[in-house]
């Protein structure tokens, strides 16, 4: 024989092999999947329907010379799964197929070219298994959105080529949404690659490990929705790439790490609703990059650090409910692309900036329930964003009648509790979106403005203990939206009107405490809500 001919034929000999043994796994791949989908339950029937498979023609090879024809889990008919080149299963993909049951009967070890496993979406419930770690070629990992239960099993970080990704190879771990309890395993932070890891809303408890520091490419850490204690390790400081960090609603204690200053492309830092405690540290003027900040809800103490005027990329900063003190500083007049700003239930004294939110984004703003005093700021009348203002409980003293302009996307607006004076705008009743109207407990005069009827989405109008004059103007009937209205404590006089008569939907009325000179019209009687 030839040496060309015995090459020929070693090589056809070597072909051959190759291709028995791949149909005996693509064989064995088919026979696991259909094992495991006999434990599920389902609520569809996609794959009751589409997952067939003839044993007695697998293994012959078809008249067209494919190989891959007879591997039944590779025909493109079973849903969810496809299968690399050489026919051997590389995706399970069987998001939202109403698979109900348990893990138990998953055959990982069948699947030994599996790549992507994505069963987000289902009722499966139970342990994770930890047999999971049998899929060493796996790279993308979802099971969000189950009732998994019990803890993460530690095993996952023997997944050491996770590099988990979505269509756009955004790399993830996904097991939020689940009932997962106990610590985080500390082996996770033994996937280098990981870019994003999702396990918000569970029962995780304890701390968060220091080695995920180590996570050097990872970009979002979702932690928040669950019951994660201790301090903040310092070591997500050198997170360099991470970009969104949310803790939000766990019981995190201590103080801010100062080390958080390092993180120069973070964008989004949320830590709102846990029990840290301490000042707000001065490096978080160090992130440029960042759009949002919430510190709410916590027990933070001490001023705002000026250097916050240095976040010129800002549009959402939530402090509220926490022990902060001091002014807020004028620095903040830089933020010209700041949207929300939530600054209420503190203790804040001083003037409120002038300028604040002065670049025409500004559409939420709160700092009710401080010791504030002086003027309202000027930067208000201009912002025709705004969609709510709370500014009561506090010492705030101005003219009402000029801090405020026209607003078409107005909907709440409090400034009850303080010591404002001037006379009511007849701009309200230009605001067509508004529905909540309370300037309660301030030094208005004057009387009320007719045009307040045009603000016919109004649900809540409370202009009690103030010094208003004149009649209830009866336009006010026009305000057929209205639940409660709360005019007592003032000075106002003449008869009640008949027009009140026309707001059906109205639940409270008080009126006492003025110089009314007539009875109550009957026809109150007929308003079914009232009482």
């Amino acid at each position: 024989m030839r040496a060309s001919s015995f090459y020929d034929c070693f090589c056809s000999l070597v072909c051959l092999t190759l291709y028995l043994e791949q149909l005996q796994v693509s064989t064995s791949e088919a026979e696991a999947l259909l094992k495991s989908r006999e434990s599920l339950n389902q609520t569809q029937n996609s794959l009751t329907s589409s997952w067939t498979y003839n044993p007695s023609t697998s293994n012959a090879i078809n008249s067209s010379g494919n190989p891959e024809a007879n591997a039944s889990a590779c025909n493109s008919a079973w849903s969810g799964v496809s299968c690399n080149k050489t026919g051997s299963v590389s995706n399970i993909s069987l998001s939202d197929f109403g698979l109900q049951g348990t893990l138990h009967e998953f055959f990982f070890s069948s699947f030994p070219n599996l790549e992507y496993l994505d069963l987000s979406f289902n009722k499966l419930f139970d342990i994770i298994p930890p047999q999971i770690s049998s899929l060493t070629k796996l790279v993308y990992l979802d099971l969000n959105n189950n009732q998994f239960s019990e803890r993460i099993p530690p095993e996952i970080g023997l997944l050491r080529n996770l590099i988990i990704g979505n269509l756009k190879s955004l790399m993830e771990l996904g097991l939020y949404n689940n009932q997962l309890t106990g610590s985080i395993p500390t082996s996770l932070g033994d996937l280098p690659n990981l870019t994003s890891l999702y396990l918000h809303h569970n029962n995780l408890s304890g701390n968060i490990p220091p080695n995920f520091g180590s996570f050097r490419k990872i970009t979002v850490l979702y932690l928040f929705g669950n019951q994660l204690s201790g301090s903040i390790p310092p070591e997500i400081g050198y997170l360099k790439s991470l970009k969104d960090l949310n803790c939000v609603t766990n019981n995190f204690s201590g103080s801010i790490p100062t080390s958080f200053g390092n993180l120069t492309n973070l964008e989004w830092l949320y830590l709102g609703v846990n029990n840290l405690s301490g000042a707000i540290p001065t490096e978080i003027g160090k992130l440029k990059s960042i759009l949002g900040i919430d510190f709410s809800q916590n027990q933070l103490n001490g001023s705002i650090p000026t250097s916050f005027g240095d976040l010129t990329n800002l549009t959402i900063l939530y402090l509220r409910d926490n022990q902060l003190s001091g002014s807020i500083p004028q620095e903040m007049e830089k933020l010209k692309k700041l949207a929300i700003l939530h600054l209420d239930t503190n203790q804040f004294s001083g003037y409120l900036p002038q300028y604040i939110g002065q670049g025409g984004s500004f559409t939420n703003f709160s700092a009710s329930d401080n010791h504030l005093i002086g003027p309202i700021p000027k930067s208000l009348k201009n912002s025709t964003k705004l969609f709510g203002v709370r500014l009561d409980g506090n010492q705030l003293s101005s003219n009402l009648s000029e801090d405020f302009g026209v607003y078409p996307n107005l909907r709440f607006l409090d400034l009850s509790n303080n010591n404002l004076y001037g006379e009511i705008s007849s701009n309200w009743g230009q605001c067509p979106q508004l529905t909540t109207l309370l300037i309660a407990r301030n030094n208005l005069t004057g009387s009320i403005p007719p045009e307040i009827g045009n603000a016919t989405q109004m649900h809540e109008l409370d202009l009690s203990s103030n010094g208003l004059v004149g009649r209830i103007p009866e336009e006010i009937g026009r305000m057929t939206s209205l639940v409660k209205l709360k005019l007592d404590g003032n000075q106002l006089s003449g008869s009640i009107l008949r027009e009140f008569g026309s707001l059906a939907n109205l639940e409270y009325l008080d009126l006492s405490r003025n110089t009314l000179n007539e009875s109550i019209p009957s026809i109150l009687g007929d308003l079914l809500e009232l009482h």
